[in-house]
C-alpha cells in the first residue's frame, strides 16, 4: 500500500465538504446531510479538522485546544489527536469508545463504527496506516505499525495485528485475512517476493 496521498495536508473546507458529502450516501435531499451534521461523530471530526489546520501551520492553540478536546472526549467518547493524519471524507457511524493514536494515518472516504481503536501495542512501536475507502467495524482494534490496504474491510470486534492487503477482509481474534469477491488475495510477503523476482 502506498502512503495515502489524501492524508497529507489539505484545505480545511475541502476536507469538511468531503466529510459532509458522505452523508448523501444515505439518500437524496438535505435530510441525511442535516442529520449527519448534527451527529456526535461529525462534531468530533469538525473539532479535529479545525485544530489540525492550526497545527499544520504552527499556530499555537493551547490551552484552548486541551479544554475543547477534553470536552469532545467527554461528550462524544471520541479521541482524535491533531497529530493524527486523517484524509477527507471520514464517516463515523455512531459514537463512543473511538480512539486514534497520535501517529495514525487514515486515508480518504473511510468508515469507522463505534468502539474502534487505532493504536500501538502498549509501547512506542508505532501506529497503523489505513488506506482509502476502508471500512472498520464496531469494536475492532488495529494495533501496531501495520498497513491496511485500500478498500479493505475489518470485521466487528476483530483484533488486527498484521497488515491487511488491498481489498482484504480481516475477521476474528486475532484477525485472519480472507479474500473478497473481486479482489485478488495476496499477502504482503508474497508481493515482496514477486517484486524481488521481477527485479532479478
Amino acid at each position: 500500500m502506498t502512503t495515502p496521498a489524501s492524508a497529507s495536508r489539505s484545505p480545511l473546507w475541502r476536507s469538511i465538504r468531503a466529510d459532509l458529502a458522505r452523508f448523501r450516501e444515505e439518500g437524496p435531499g438535505l435530510r441525511p446531510t442535516i442529520r449527519g451534521a448534527l451527529s456526535q461523530g461529525f462534531h468530533a471530526l469538525i473539532v479535529y479538522r479545525v485544530f489540525r489546520w492550526f497545527y499544520e501551520r504552527g499556530i499555537p492553540t493551547q490551552p484552548v485546544r486541551f479544554v475543547v478536546e477534553r470536552c469532545v472526549e467527554i461528550t462524544t467518547g471520541i479521541s482524535i489527536p491533531v497529530m493524527a493524519r486523517v484524509g477527507p471524507g471520514l464517516r463515523i457511524h455512531h459514537f463512543g469508545g473511538i480512539v486514534f493514536h497520535p501517529e495514525v494515518v487514515v486515508g480518504a472516504d473511510c468508515t469507522i463504527y463505534h468502539g474502534v481503536t487505532l493504536g500501538d501495542m502498549g509501547v512506542a512501536t508505532g501506529a497503523p496506516r489505513i488506506g482509502d475507502r476502508v471500512m472498520i467495524g464496531a469494536g475492532a482494534k488495529i494495533l501496531g505499525p501495520i498497513e491496511v490496504g485500500d478498500d479493505a474491510k475489518i470485521g466487528a470486534n476483530a483484533v488486527v495485528l498484521t497488515s491487511v492487503p488491498e481489498g482484504g477482509l480481516a475477521v476474528g481474534v486475532p484477525a485472519t485475512i480472507k479474500s473478497r469477491p473481486g479482489f485478488r488475495h495476496e499477502s504482503y510477503a508474497s508481493r515482496a517476493q514477486a517484486r524481488s523476482a521481477e527485479r532479478g
